[in-house]
């Protein structure tokens, strides 16, 4: 069975964007979690241009306080690109206060995940964003 279609899920790779070494590791570890390869790097390496890892991502993991970035531009970002812009995109909080929540959403995020990473919560999000897609 081929990655695509492991449990019927189209997710065959995920990049993770965080500001913190010790998080981005814990993301990589999700990969066994999520059955699929998550590559995370730090906001300042994101280029929707010419990275072969983020063009050849099938969604994006961000979180919402990038340091020196924010996490909602870098959710625009994709929004507005031709090839990413349908792409699940959850961002990640460690306190996922109603107000940012809704700005999050508001600016183009398909869901949001707590902080630290949990791998059965963010392929439940994915799943149902999913299954969301398909039904529209």
């Amino acid at each position: 069975m081929s990655e695509e279609e492991k449990e019927g899920e189209t997710v065959r790779s995920i990049v993770v964007l965080d500001p913190d070494a010790e998080s981005r590791n814990r993301a990589e570890d999700l990969e066994d979690d999520l059955e699929v390869p998550v590559i995370a790097m730090d906001s300042m390496d994101f280029d929707s241009e010419s990275s072969e890892e983020v063009l050849s991502a099938t969604a994006f993991i961000i979180s919402w306080d990038l340091g020196i970035r924010s996490g909602v531009d870098i959710v625009e970002e994709i929004r507005r690109h031709a090839t990413l812009a349908e792409l699940p995109v959850i961002v990640a909080m460690e306190e996922p206060v109603r107000s940012l929540v809704k700005c999050a959403m508001q600016n183009g995020a398909d869901s949001v995940c707590v902080k630290p990473y949990d791998g059965e919560e963010i392929r439940e999000k994915l799943a149902a964003i999913t299954a969301e897609a398909e039904a529209a």
